[in-house]
């Protein structure tokens, strides 16, 4: 199978009057979580906390002055961390909670598919400096607090050795086993060869939204 990451490239486009790889992006960006959530569902055996009323995600929410930002380690800079929260103001909002063995996982997603940085280590040992989050250990949905097991964190792809150092690192500065990543380009790699029933629906569903959208543009 060809890489899934070319699918973003603006190599593939020869119109010089159009991005398609920004485009690309956009779109994918508009449902990739939908696809991940039901595969951690589906796939992995967590249930998603979801809205009594509507079944809608339910938006967890960390209050940063419930945050220390104490690391146990010293990959990250403590004085980036503490200079963080004392801008942040109220909230973060992730992207989601899972259950499951009747424990807690935050979950967050940054998919960024041929991202200019200089690679997935120095990328997110900004992110997490400039966005602290991972310190937390109450959150709070649908009006409940709740204590934190363990964080979920989706990225798009990276090496072993770049996965393992993460990893450890973020596991030694937060605590042992509370960090997991799930990267994305192999899971959809996975959905792509094994045709799964639910993620062949979802794509077609979004597929059928964006046809029906360029017919209404060019009056069909």
């Amino acid at each position: 199978m060809e890489d899934i990451s070319q699918l973003f490239s603006k190599e593939l486009n020869k119109d010089p009057e159009s991005n398609y790889g920004s485009t690309r992006s956009t779109l994918f960006g508009k449902f990739y979580e939908r696809i991940l959530a039901v595969y951690i569902e589906t796939e992995l055996g967590y249930k998603m906390i979801r809205k009594d009323n509507d079944n809608s995600v339910s938006k967890p929410r960390i209050y940063w002055k419930k945050v220390s930002g104490k690391q146990k380690g010293d990959w990250l800079s403590q004085q980036r961390i503490e200079k963080s929260l004392k801008r942040k103001v109220s909230h973060c909002t992730p992207d989601g909670v899972f259950k499951k063995g009747g424990k807690y996982y935050i979950w967050e997603a940054k998919n960024w598919p041929l991202y200019p940085e200089k690679g997935p280590i120095p990328q997110l040992k900004n992110y997490f400096e400039e966005n602290p989050w991972i310190f937390a250990n109450l959150f709070t949905v649908e009006g409940k607090e709740h204590y934190i097991d363990s964080f979920l964190f989706s990225f798009w792809d990276m090496e072993d050795e770049e996965k393992t150092f993460i990893k450890e690192n973020i596991n030694q500065a937060i605590g042992k086993g509370k960090f997991k990543l799930l990267l994305t380009k192999p899971i959809l790699e996975e959905c792509i060869k094994n045709q799964y029933e639910w993620y062949l629906n979802i794509v077609k569903q979004e597929k059928k939204n964006v046809d029906r959208f360029f017919k209404q543009l060019l009056g069909k």
